[in-house]
């Protein structure tokens, strides 16, 4: 960037909120080499600004596209969907955005700016008996919708994911333009997504969010949901080692196993029609090992012990009363079904209250994502499938899963007993499916990683298993995209349209190549 750009995006923001300084920006460039050594370092921006409202995001959006230069919005940037490819883009980073602009307990919605994080909204949301879906990533991930990828976390039983939860949205175009979509645009209000009048919804989200590839979110509403527990929690302790002082009541959690697929399938789909579960995370024992574990000793030594016990697939499930009657009929419901599908609980949490209050806020708060990920044994990676029927879910993910013997064999990944990860979405209508790897980061290990991914890829087009929730770049857009009726090519317009001088730097979403 010359200095007459540079002075005038810092016109727009003032000097203490750009910067170009070399240090800053190879600290934003470094990414610990999570995937593989090479990856240690993605392009250098060539300045990273800091924007605190619409206004001046438009403005800034504006001069990128008299200036050709590109920008990448991104608010928390948790992992590597927001990254460039190439050097010399701006990063837009959206942290000073960080308000909640409403919170409306009548009508069960909540509208924020990109950096209010689901953890800052969630204790907001507690205070008046409401609360939210968090992305299983954590509750430092953004609580915006469209800010969240596909947006599926631990309360997506009972409390939906992005896709479902997103309502009106202010929008930056990749031109400039300021759009106000759903019934913010036409009477000012944030309860509807869709209109009055036609929807851009699909446009701007589609099977998942663009990745910063077509402008700036500024602002979304997002549905909020009923919370039974406390308006606030008395923690005792330090992370990891903390513990709720007081139990909640009228809240329990499990760690339900099964003899094999078809018990779990059966208990998952009935917990759904029986609408019982808060939480239903599709957890093997060694995540819960991690989430439990205050110590990479600890978790080691507690997943060793789970596995003696634990020897098919299983779930975590919480279950909220409104009342001690309705918690008791909840409880007498999943003893009924653990009855008829043959699940067990593991004997650690159900004899450990205050492990169970620890793991149960851990879930409700969504706290233990990182030590799932970077955990003592390996990094966590993996296949990640996209959202439909469970069964659909469940049966794919079995068929990929053999894949994976192939990667053990070749001494690229861990031999483990990690049984792969399938949860249910609102109550069992929808379903969400990863195969789990660990692994010591290397090129080696990443290339053969990929060609994993490649295959079950491949697996989901031949056994007709929908779009997964990976779909991220040019590559993989053109290999779906003319088994699924040609999507790819209604995006390119669409990017094309809405970004004719390619200046929202989309690698991870689609370009408007021909």
């Amino acid at each position: 960037m010359n200095r007459e750009q540079y002075l005038a995006f810092e016109d727009i923001v003032g000097p203490e909120n750009i910067s170009d300084d070399p240090v800053i920006l190879d600290a934003l460039a470094w990414r610990s080499g999570m995937m593989s050594p090479s990856q240690e370092f993605i392009p250098r921006y060539a300045a990273m600004i800091l924007p605190r409202d619409t206004a001046e995001v438009q403005a800034i959006v504006k001069l990128c596209n008299k200036f050709k230069v590109q920008f990448k919005a991104s608010s928390t940037g948790w992992g590597v969907y927001c990254d460039p490819k190439g050097p010399g883009v701006i990063k837009l980073d959206l942290r000073r955005m960080n308000k909640i602009i409403e919170i409306n307990e009548k009508n069960l919605y909540a509208v924020v700016e990109p950096y209010v994080i689901s953890a800052q909204l969630q204790a907001e949301l507690m205070k008046r008996g409401l609360n939210c879906n968090i992305n299983g990533a954590g509750s430092i991930t953004s609580a915006m919708p469209l800010a969240a990828h596909e947006g599926i976390g631990h309360m997506s039983q009972a409390c939906s994911f992005g896709e479902r939860n997103l309502l009106a949205v202010e929008w930056v175009t990749p031109e400039g333009d300021v759009v106000k979509i759903g019934s913010f645009g036409s009477i000012g209000e944030w309860f509807s997504g869709d209109g009055p009048g036609p929807s851009l919804k699909g446009v701007i989200r589609g099977n998942v969010v663009p990745l910063g590839g077509l402008g700036v979110f500024t602002k979304a509403a997002t549905k909020v949901y009923h919370w039974p527990g406390s308006a606030t929690l008395a923690l005792e302790g330090y992370s990891p080692s903390y513990n709720l002082r007081e139990p909640l009541a009228n809240f329990l959690i499990r760690f339900l196993h099964f003899s094999g697929e078809e018990g779990r399938a059966a208990a998952v789909r009935k917990i759904g029609e029986s609408e019982i579960g808060l939480v239903l995370m599709g957890f093997n024992a060694q995540m819960v090992a991690s989430n439990i574990g205050t110590s990479n000793e600890e978790e080691v030594q507690l997943a060793e012990q789970f596995l003696k016990e634990v020897k098919g697939p299983g779930f975590a499930l919480a279950i909220a009363g409104n009342s001690p009657r309705d918690f008791d009929y909840k409880k007498r419901a999943l003893e009924q079904i653990m009855e008829e599908t043959g699940g067990k609980a593991l004997k650690y949490i159900e004899e450990n209250p205050s492990v169970m209050g620890s793991y149960l806020w851990r879930c409700i708060r969504v706290t233990a994502s990182i030590r799932e990920t970077f955990r003592a044994t390996g990094t966590f990676g993996g296949e990640v499938f996209g959202t439909d029927a469970y069964n659909v879910q469940s049966n794919f993910i079995q068929h990929s899963v053999k894949d994976k013997q192939e990667l053990i064999d070749r001494g690229l990944i861990y031999a483990d007993n990690v049984i792969p990860f399938t949860t249910s979405l609102e109550h069992g209508q929808q379903g969400h499916s990863e195969v789990l790897i660990r692994y010591t980061p290397s090129a080696e290990t990443w290339q053969g990683v990929m060609e994993y991914v490649g295959k079950a890829n491949e697996n989901a087009v031949k056994g007709h298993y929908g779009l997964p929730h990976h779909v991220f770049g040019d590559p993989q857009q053109d290999f779906f995209g003319p088994n699924m009726s040609n999507y790819h090519l209604w995006l390119r317009k669409i990017k094309k349209t809405f970004d004719p001088n390619g200046v929202s730097e989309s690698s991870n979403y689609i370009t408007a190549k021909e």
